[in-house]
Parts: structure tokens; C-alpha cells; sequence
């Protein structure tokens, strides 16, 4: 199939959690496909027209703490059987974030915390602000926080290991699975903290954030845009985007934004 030539929204696409929700944003993950919702591919699952897209986009709104969690990176998935996950958050509100071990732990340090229900001790937690950036690498443990909002963005993949759940229970009334072993397997005692920033440069993508008063023009580029109107409604290439909704702009697509007053959330897929 030729790769389409103009700006692609989708459907909803929404998943529910005991704590929260996040909506997919564009997705090609088996996991919750995305549907493409304009245009003369109004409903084809972008996986099926763009197969070579290999990111997705979320966003999350917790309203209880997430599980302490980890993602295995490139070399680490192929020992657990998973699906490498290195992802960024944006902040959309103020709110307490996890990302990090406090510097000295080791693997038994992790797995006693865990056993005593105090893994809590070893994390390191930021009191993130609007508009702050946390780069999250495969490895890296952490957990996003109570009543917190954010944008992330991420390898295509759905593979989380839970590793603390803070002593609490599931809808059934009995703990939830912990993926202990995976975890220690996962995690890279090696990565510092996150310092909170307001763009990432990595080796998946690139994300920046871009206030529109008027217009603004990129490209065409030769990879894939991911775009999330994070303030204000837009017009991207003449397609409306309210505020916190997401599109795709294929390769080679000039694009042109305009707004009276956004911020737009600009991203590329670099591999």
C-alpha cells in the first residue's frame, strides 16, 4: 500500500485500569490498534498502512499511583521475553512522579525492600511541575504518582513488570501480581535519575514542545511526526486537533500548524 500523503487522525481509544486511564493516542500495538478516523482511510488500523511506525502515544491520567514498574531495553528484553520500552513523560499538571533507584542500591537491597513492603525508601520521587520532561530508558525504575496527568511517549511496546505494588490489593481483594524476577533481571543499576528537561533526544525519538501563536511550518521530513495538541485547538494541514487530541503526519509531509494561542507537542521517529 503507498504510504498516505496527509495528516492521519484516529478513533478513541481508551483503556481502564484500577487506577485510572490512559488513552492511546496513534498506536500500531496489537494491544489497542489505532483506527484511523479521517479521510479515504477512515477506517483502516494504522498498523495496516503504516507498518513501519514504531512508536505510540498516550495519555495518562492516574488517579491513584501506578505500580512500581520497569521495561526492559534492547539487550535485556531478549532474556525476559519482552518487548523493549524506553518512553518519556511531559507533565500536564503539577504532580508526584518516581523515577529512579537512590544512588548505591543494589539488586539484594531491591529484593529485600520488596520482601519488608518498603521499596518505597529506595526511590527517588520529584515533585514534577507543568511542562517538565523525565526521560524514562528501558532499565529505569519508576512509577508515576496520585492525581497525576501526563503525556508519555514510548517505544512501540506494552511490556511492563510490576515490581512493588505498595502493599495493596486488586478488585478481587488480594494483591496483584509481581513480576519480581523479570524485574531484577530488567533493571540497570546504572542510570541515574531523570533531571527534569523540556525535550528529549534519543535514539527512538525526539520530542519537543512548540507554542503556536499564528503559524508554525515543518518539513517535510523523512520520518514520521507525532503531534498532541497539549493547549488549545489547532489546524494542522487544515485538520482540526482539539485540545488533547493526537495525529500522525506520514514522511515526506510538509506540515503546517496554526493556532491563535497552543502549545503543540512535535515528536519524530529517529529509528
Amino acid at each position: 500500500m503507498t504510504r498516505p500523503d496527509y495528516v492521519l487522525k484516529f478513533l478513541p481509544n481508551m483503556h481502564r485500569a484500577i487506577w485510572g486511564e490512559e488513552s492511546w493516542g496513534v498506536s500500531v500495538h496489537r494491544d489497542g490498534p489505532g483506527i484511523i478516523a479521517n479521510g479515504p482511510l477512515a477506517g483502516r488500523p494504522l498498523a495496516e498502512v503504516c507498518p513501519d511506525f514504531s512508536l505510540l502515544s498516550k495519555v495518562i491520567c492516574a488517579r491513584d499511583r501506578l505500580s512500581v514498574q520497569v521495561h526492559p531495553n534492547e539487550r535485556t528484553s531478549h532474556l525476559t521475553g519482552g518487548e523493549p520500552k524506553t518512553e518519556m513523560w511531559c507533565m500536564l499538571d503539577d504532580g508526584p512522579i518516581y523515577a529512579g533507584l537512590k544512588p548505591g542500591t543494589r539488586a539484594d537491597d531491591v529484593y529485600a525492600a520488596v520482601a519488608k513492603g518498603r521499596l518505597e525508601d529506595l526511590l527517588v520521587k520529584f515533585d514534577a511541575r507543568k511542562g517538565e520532561v523525565y526521560f524514562i530508558p528501558g532499565g529505569l525504575v519508576h512509577a508515576i504518582g496520585d492525581n497525576v496527568h501526563i503525556y508519555e511517549l514510548q517505544q512501540n511496546s506494552n511490556t511492563t513488570y510490576r515490581l512493588y505494588d505498595w502493599n495493596r490489593v486488586g478488585a478481587d481483594g488480594r494483591p496483584r501480581e509481581l513480576h519480581l524476577g523479570k524485574s531484577l533481571v530488567t533493571i540497570d543499576y546504572t542510570i541515574k535519575p531523570p533531571a527534569p528537561t523540556s525535550s528529549v533526544d534519543c535514539p527512538f525519538f525526539s520530542f519537543r514542545q512548540v507554542d503556536i501563536a499564528g503559524h508554525a511550518e515543518f518539513g517535510p521530513d523523512d520520518s514520521y511526526m507525532v503531534l498532541f495538541a497539549a493547549e488549545g485547538d489547532i489546524l494542522a494541514n487544515g485538520e482540526a486537533l482539539a485540545c488533547g487530541e493526537s495525529a500522525l503526519v506520514p514522511p515526506h509531509v510538509a506540515l503546517r500548524l496554526e493556532a491563535d494561542r497552543a502549545r503543540v507537542f512535535v515528536s519524530w521517529q529517529t529509528s
